[in-house]
């Protein structure tokens, strides 16, 4: 721990944040490019189709994935000492950081296994994945709200990343199952994805003033 401190003395956590978001958003421009496809729509594609290997999407989009994961660690445990010198939850803080983790390894497993390679794995990952980011985000939210400084927007913005991954889990079970709702699904997921980012930028920047 007190490496990691040291670390965030060196490298503020808005920082992390900043970096994140522009990693993000510049290699997810690059890899909608290189998917190369006429037909590509937010409504149509998931957002794991530009990883898929037979598209020139792939390197870019995994890439964006396995270097995500440990950025999202770095800033999500930086947010939660945050948040514990402001009087957070102990217990919640130890769920979270697990969640956290977890999370990490299912983006880092749907990188490594295309859909259209390992179907079964990749779905196992993304499961990982998008259960740890609603664990993360009604913990912190809930901890955001229980401190009386702390703007409400900011837990606001959580809860909305919350039913966005909730409701796509839900109507891609649905579409998994009936083969229905899949623009729906489609839409939803690429919602959670840019309410994820905006929730990562909002805090990056509310961390930085507060700093």
């Amino acid at each position: 721990m007190k490496k990691l401190n040291k670390f965030y003395e060196k490298v503020p956590g808005s920082y992390i944040a900043y970096i994140g978001f522009v990693f993000a958003v510049i290699f997810m421009i690059i890899s909608v490019i290189m998917y190369n496809d006429p037909t590509f729509s937010i409504f149509t594609h998931y957002i794991s189709d530009l990883g898929a290997s037979t598209k020139a999407s792939s390197l870019f989009w995994n890439i964006n994935m396995i270097i995500s994961a440990p950025l999202r660690v770095l800033f999500g445990l930086y947010l939660l000492k945050f948040l514990e010198r402001r009087g957070a939850d102990e217990k919640l803080i130890k769920i979270t950081v697990y969640a956290i983790l977890i999370a990490a390894i299912g983006s880092i497993v749907i990188a490594l296994n295309p859909h259209d390679i390992s179907r079964m794995f990749h779905l196992i990952g993304a499961f990982t994945y998008f259960m740890g980011v609603i664990v993360i985000q009604i913990n912190i939210s809930k901890m955001e709200l229980n401190i009386k400084d702390m703007p409400k927007y900011l837990p606001v913005v959580g809860l909305i990343v919350v039913v966005n991954y909730a409701l796509f889990v839900s109507f891609e079970i649905l579409e998994l199952t009936s083969n229905l709702f899949r623009i729906l699904a489609c839409f939803i997921e690429w919602m959670a994805l840019f309410t994820l980012l905006s929730w990562l930028l909002i805090h990056g920047i509310y961390v930085h003033k507060i700093k």
